[in-house]
């Protein structure tokens, strides 16, 4: 077998590989505070020198409030090297004082055009705005609070929930009263049905229910002690329900007397007053519900009001007014409502006096002036052109109430401030309907009415902080 010897590389044409080692490098070691302090003083300066420290200036703030006048947020410190010619143009000639006064700097030029800017448009008038409102943000008083005083220009309402919302009258609401202590309202009217509801603005829930069969009422208010309702109807009799014990009670009428008709009546502390026929009208006892006396009137009555607890007023046809001594039961004068042919309602407050007539005027009077015989009115109130079936004051005296159920949306609120109408309420959206009856909360928290559609309608007037 024939073999063949392999040939030996010749490995002298190699050179040989260079070994390469590598070094791994260690992470640099942090700065020191030295080095950060000399950094930072090359960087920024000497920053201790930059700040004063509270603790260096003993008993001195810690920060105090600029309130002078605000300085330019730019300033050029060019302009007061710079020197300007007013001899040059005929422009700036006029700002010279003197023929010497020729070359000024910058700064005085900026104090001359100032001036002269004031002698002819005089100061600008948002410099005093501005003024007016540093002195108004330096003070540190209640900004926030109610003024005491009702605003004239506007009332602030607010629509709540209807008062007999959960349970609508199935026809029109003839009477609305709000109790005097708690908060209860009470809705009735021709679906012989007295309801009582809670006041809260929101839910008014429904207390309860008391059904009159073949009695319509026509006018229903609780007694000023708040522990009964009084309900008049077209019958010789009338009734009473009492809120504790939640029973009704007939009160009969007066015997062989058809005149006197218990659908209308007015109230006092210690007096009922029903409204009759050929001028009757019938005072009963408010504790025992007895008859006290009989009084006759020169014309047919129309309204009537107690004005405090040795006063009654009577008034009718030809806007005459009889004023009564509740202690002798004698009239004390005769007086006639200015313009009036038929007084269709009163209603009075601690200072004022409101009688309504058939042809819409509202005559306000001085509570102090009915007691003469030539008594005029303080104003005339003529936004109303139809009966004024209510007016109602407020607790305070300062709102007037006036309504009529003949013209749709028929109501409007007097301020007796400026003795003019409210401006901005009710509006033309306002969901008033014919107007039945009004009635304001014990301390003017709200405000109620009732309507033909059977609705009771709650406004809060939120100038009043309580019911």
């Amino acid at each position: 077998m024939l073999r063949i010897a392999a040939k030996k590389p010749d490995r002298s044409q190699y050179r040989p590989v260079e070994e390469k080692i590598f070094e791994v490098s260690k992470e640099p070691d942090p700065p020191t505070k030295d080095e950060i302090q000399q950094i930072e003083s090359e960087l920024f300066g000497n920053i201790d020198e930059q700040f004063v420290k509270p603790e260096s200036l003993p008993g001195a703030p810690l920060f105090t409030i600029d309130r002078g006048e605000k300085r330019a947020v730019w300033n050029d410190d060019d302009e007061e090297d710079r020197d300007i010619d007013l001899g040059s143009g005929n422009i700036c000639k006029k700002l010279r004082v003197g023929d010497a006064d020729d070359a000024v700097t910058g700064r005085e030029l900026e104090t001359k055009l100032r001036a002269q800017f004031k002698k002819i448009h005089g100061a600008p008038a948002w410099t005093s705005v501005v003024k007016k409102k540093q002195s108004l943000l330096a003070t540190t008083g209640n900004m926030t609070a109610k003024s005491s005083t009702l605003p004239t220009k506007k009332l602030s309402v607010s629509r709540c929930k209807n008062l007999n919302g959960c349970r609508i009258a199935p026809c029109a609401v003839q009477s609305v009263d709000l109790h005097p202590r708690a908060r209860v309202g009470l809705v009735a009217g021709f679906s012989k049905t007295l309801n009582l509801f809670e006041v809260d603005g929101q839910n008014n829930k429904h207390l309860h229910g008391q059904h009159f069969a073949k009695y319509p009422i026509c006018k229903a208010a609780f007694t000023a002690n708040g522990t009964e309702v009084i309900l008049g109807s077209k019958r010789p009799f009338f009734y009473t329900f009492d809120l504790e014990t939640c029973t009704a009670t007939k009160i009969a009428g007066i015997r062989n007397c058809p005149n006197v008709h218990f659908q209308n009546f007015t109230q006092s502390e210690e007096y009922l007053g029903f409204l009759g026929q050929e001028g009757r009208f019938a005072v009963f006892s408010a504790d025992d519900k007895q008859l006290v006396r009989c009084l006759t009137h020169k014309q047919r009555i129309h309204s009537a009001l107690f004005l405090d607890s040795k006063t009654v007023v009577t008034a009718g046809h030809g806007g005459f007014c009889t004023l009564w001594d509740v202690r002798t039961w004698k009239p004390l004068h005769d007086f006639r409502d200015e313009g009036s042919l038929r007084i269709t309602s009163i209603s009075k407050s601690a200072s004022h006096i409101a009688m309504g007539s058939e042809s819409g005027v509202v005559n306000i009077y001085n509570v102090n002036d009915v007691f003469n015989t030539h008594a005029k009115p303080l104003k005339s109130v003529m936004n109303l052109t139809t009966d004024v079936d209510h007016t109602a004051f407020n607790s305070s005296g300062e709102l007037l109430a006036m309504s009529s159920k003949v013209l749709k949306h028929s109501l409007k609120l007097v301020n007796l401030h400026n003795l003019q109408c409210v401006p901005n309420w009710p509006t033309s959206k306002t969901p008033l309907a014919y107007v039945t009856s009004v009635k304001f909360s014990p301390n003017s928290g709200y405000l109620a009415m009732g309507n033909t559609k059977g609705k009771v309608l709650l406004y809060q007037l939120t100038h009043y902080d309580s019911y």
